[in-house]
């Protein structure tokens, strides 16, 4: 399992390096500035992240990035990003897992310690490993394709709020004449 996502993470960076430099090469014929022309290893660090599930945001904040270059560099690549972010998922769930299956390891080595009375359980043990988790989970949530089925929100038709609110009126009124009798 664990050269799977090598293969992958190989297999996406190199997809991307060559989309650059593709849209680089027509750049320069065209005579267009372009950040793919002067500065390529922006934009695929840029496009790499994106497909991993990292937010712009986080982009901004730890890579230094502006959120005007990112978006800029999505939409110009807005044909690929689909293809790279079903491979991102493929690495983030894998790293999920990879990682789950390490805590599982870790707790089972946990457990014989504290019944051989080697470990006196503390809650930093794990702590590391679970923020690790969380974090990896997280980052697989984000970067899961759209396109799964969501479920739909039930909405209401205007008639259906007529009939709501007309039946409230009326137990309104219903309610009005029994405490007026009573």
């Amino acid at each position: 399992m664990l050269t799977e996502p090598k293969f992958i993470d190989s297999e996406l960076k190199e997809s991307i390096a060559k989309a650059v430099h593709e849209f680089a090469k027509h750049k320069k014929l065209e005579g267009i500035k372009s950040l793919s022309r002067h500065n390529p290893q922006k934009v695929g660090l840029i496009l790499y992240l994106f497909s991993q599930g990292v937010s712009q945001s986080q982009m901004v904040k730890k890579y230094h990035l502006s959120h005007g270059t990112i978006k800029s560099t999505l939409m110009e690549y807005a044909d690929y990003t689909g293809k790279w972010a079903e491979l991102g998922t493929k690495l983030s769930k894998m790293l999920f897992l990879d990682l789950h299956s390490l805590e599982m390891d870790m707790v089972e080595r946990i457990r014989e310690r504290l019944r051989s009375g080697e470990l006196v359980p503390t809650f930093s043990d794990l702590l590391y490993v679970s923020v690790a988790l969380d974090k990896a989970w997280q980052q697989a949530d984000r970067a899961r394709d759209r396109s799964e089925t969501v479920p739909e929100k039930p909405g209401v038709t205007h008639e259906q709020y007529q009939a709501i609110v007309a039946a409230a009126k009326e137990r309104m009124a219903e309610l009005k004449r029994l405490k007026a009798v009573g």
